[in-house]
Formats: C-alpha cells, structure tokens, sequence
C-alpha cells in the first residue's frame, strides 16, 4: 500500500521549500569567494530560497552572498547569506543559511514585486 498523504508527498519529493515560490524578477549582485562578483536575476522567491538565473559557475555546496536591489517603496537593497543547492542549465537554486530573512519576508508581502502568472 503506497501512503499518499501530503507528509509522505513532501518527504519523498525533490522539492525543499518551505512555503509558497512567488514568480518575481529582481535583479541580484552575488559574491562568493571561488568566483568575482556578477549580477543575476531572481526569478522566483520563497521564505527558504531562490531560483536565479546566473552567467557564473557556482560550484554545488558553495556560500554566496546575494545583495538584492530592493524596488520601491522597499528601503535600499539587502545582502542574504546563501549557499547552492542545484544548478540546471544556466539557473540556479539557492537556499538562504538563515530562513525567512526579513528582506524576504517584505519582498513577498509587497504586491509590488510578483509578475502576472
């Protein structure tokens, strides 16, 4: 008998996140200390992480800040701690060394920042 419940889904899936991945476009500034510093963009956000798009090779497993441009009324930009979790042609997934990081946390409850499904 296959258990089907919602617990059993999420444990054996290959997603992760905590909480809902909202479709966004903010462009990011990453550093890590195995590559210079390049920009990127995010293209989706969740209280756990990121899914960006990247013209650098990070490897697996690295730490890497990501200071995000934070768009209005938002104060100024942030900078998060993350580290890679996946990378698939081009874009990568990151995941936040803190979860729910305020800037975050703000960014997904402005309507400002989602893009129209």
């Amino acid at each position: 008998m296959t258990d089907t419940s919602p617990m059993a889904h999420s444990l054996t899936d290959a997603e992760h996140r905590w909480g809902a991945r909202i479709r966004v476009s903010i462009p990011v500034h990453v550093t890590s200390p195995s590559t210079t510093r390049f920009d990127g963009r995010i293209k989706n956000l969740s209280l756990s992480g990121a899914l960006m798009t990247a013209n650098s090779e990070l490897p697996l497993n690295s730490r890497i800040e990501v200071t995000l441009e934070l768009p209005a009324p938002l104060p100024g930009g942030a900078v998060i701690a993350a580290h890679v979790a996946r990378r698939v042609n081009g874009e990568v997934g990151i995941e936040w060394c803190q979860f729910a990081p305020n800037a975050v946390k703000d960014l997904l409850r402005s309507p400002t920042v989602r893009l129209s499904v």
